[in-house]
């Protein structure tokens, strides 16, 4: 009897402490991820560079833009990836709370539609593209 307790409580401890647990969501895109350059596809212009601190981190269903250095506000914006693109949603400016507009994450790399093109994503390195852009980032 007291067997079947144990294995009973074991059972219960491992079911609660695995449910509590939110991992590892979104594979090598999880993490902080540093904009090293961010090209214009049409002239191929270099629009910024890792000097000007831009960074997205990802994390569960959530992505955070950041300008390193740059007031005391980021963009919090929920998104969902596809085998081959990454597309934001609801966005909103935060500490203030307020919804963002549509064009006030361009000056970040985000488009106006804010859908991404993921032509390369690694452990280290990864590249976003849209109509207009190409971003590379490095895993910081």
């Amino acid at each position: 009897m007291k067997n079947i307790f144990y294995i009973c409580s074991l059972v219960c401890c491992v079911i609660l402490l695995g449910s509590c647990a939110k991992g590892d969501q979104n594979g090598d895109l999880d993490g902080m991820w540093q904009m090293t350059q961010w090209r214009d596809k049409a002239t191929g212009d270099t629009i910024k560079t890792q000097q000007d601190g831009i960074f997205y981190c990802v994390q569960l269903n959530l992505i955070k833009i950041q300008e390193g250095g740059v007031g005391n506000y980021h963009y919090l914006a929920y998104f969902r990836q596809t085998s081959d693109s990454l597309i934001l949603g609801k966005t909103v400016k935060w500490p203030a709370e307020t919804d963002a507009e549509e064009t006030e994450l361009t000056q970040y790399g985000v488009p106006a539609n804010k859908r991404f093109h993921i032509d390369a994503l690694t452990d280290k390195n990864l590249v976003l593209s849209s109509e207009q852009s190409i971003l590379t980032f490095r895993k910081y």
